[in-house]
């Protein structure tokens, strides 16, 4: 069968699959169009070509058809040219095609010329029957050390392989196959595990548990965090009531507790200004507001209190990481009936109430709890907070039925 051969291609040979993945970068770059890797002993041959039509790399073709042949030379003739491969163990020492003019045998007979057998018993000369008789003749006299054999050599009778086909250089090597199977399978197990264990169903001892924990636990002390962000709202008309300024405000339980006092104003026209929320408290020269927050949804939880872990050290950091003016101070530990407490004193001493605003996104944990809040008027605002974080203390399940 008349097939297409690879003969004086673009070659490497490597012995890491890495440096023939570097090596076919560079082929791309120079225009090479098609590629073929064969795995001969320890060494990658690679020959690249310009052409895109289907061809196979003669030189692995030849080696794989004499793979008892630890050092041979092989002569053919093909399409009006002279090849000549050569090679010694798994290494590729030539592979070529010269013309059959002066030049030509020239070029041949000085690379034929400097050869010499290491091997008496693995080594060949194959010379197919083809050749001209000019360089039949020189191998004769100068290659006569070598055992020759002239039998099923001749291109046309090789045995195609389909491992020296050349393929497009766009699809990947033979490890880049197996890698990027490797990685779909892995998706896709880690895909199948995640489903499994997100739909896997709870224990029924499990889910009584959590009722009983639901159940049991009383609403914990303070507010919510959450209510700092309605700070700016609330305040936003005390920066510019008339004849009064407010001086210090204070968590009261679930109340805000507001101090103000009397520059020029009157009560009366204090009342006037103030927003409905705030509940009035009107005296000589200072008058105190309240504000009364909601117990739902800041006291309770909706789902109930939930077990979740805080890694209190990692938010401490995140803590004083985006508030460079924060200084957090762990406190005392506490303990009542149902909660464990670890307490934590943020101070602010420059701050704004959007700012304070901003911090609930670190104090967002459903376990955390503002127990005490002051907040000092002036030419910058400063706060102090005592944030409290409760974790339930194990319940007794002793004669429940």
């Amino acid at each position: 069968m008349n097939r297409a051969w690879v003969i004086n291609g673009w070659r490497l040979q490597e012995r890491s699959a890495s440096a023939v993945t570097k090596a076919l970068e560079t082929a791309r770059a120079r225009g090479m169009r098609s590629y073929n890797i064969s795995r001969i002993g320890r060494h990658y041959w690679l020959v690249c070509s310009r052409d895109a039509v289907q061809a196979y790399d003669l030189a692995s073709t030849v080696r794989r058809s004499y793979p008892k042949v630890q050092q041979g030379i092989y002569l053919a003739y093909w399409r009006e040219q002279v090849v000549v491969i050569v090679w010694r163990n798994d290494v590729l020492q030539h592979c070529l095609a010269c013309e059959t003019d002066a030049d030509g045998f020239a070029h041949l007979k000085l690379l034929l010329g400097r050869l010499t057998r290491k091997s008496r018993r693995h080594s060949a000369l194959l010379i197919a029957g083809s050749v001209p008789a000019e360089m039949r003749d020189y191998c004769d006299e100068h290659l006569a050390q070598w055992q020759q054999r002239t039998t099923a050599v001749e291109i046309a009778e090789l045995t195609v392989d389909k491992r020296a086909k050349l393929r497009d250089m766009a699809l990947p090597t033979p490890w880049q196959q197996r890698q990027r199977l490797f990685a779909l399978v892995f998706s896709v197990l880690l895909v199948m595990a995640l489903a499994g264990w997100y739909w896997w169903p709870q224990s029924e001892q499990a889910e009584q548990v959590t009722a009983q924990v639901q159940q049991a636990l009383p609403d914990p002390r303070g507010v919510a965090p959450e209510v700092l962000q309605q700070l700016p709202k609330l305040f936003a008309g005390m920066q510019h009531l008339a004849g009064w300024e407010w001086r210090s405000a204070s968590l009261q339980g679930q109340q805000l507790e507001v101090v103000l006092k009397a520059t020029y104003g009157r009560p009366e026209e204090l009342a006037l200004q103030l927003d409905p929320a705030w509940q009035l408290l009107p005296q000589r020269q200072q008058a105190a507001a309240r504000y009364q927050w909601p117990t739902e949804p800041y006291a309770r939880q909706q789902g109930g209190f939930t077990i979740n872990a805080l890694e209190v050290g990692s938010w401490q950091r995140q803590l004083e990481r985006l508030f460079p003016n924060l200084t957090v101070r762990q406190e005392r530990s506490r303990e009542s009936t149902f909660y464990q407490q670890q307490v934590f004193t943020l101070n602010l001493l420059d701050t704004k109430f959007t700012e304070l605003a901003r911090l609930t996104h670190l104090l967002s944990h459903p376990h955390l709890r503002i127990v005490k809040m002051n907040l000092q008027a002036g030419r910058s605002l400063r706060s102090e907070l005592e944030v409290h974080l409760y974790e339930p203390r194990p319940i007794s399940t002793e004669g429940a039925s």
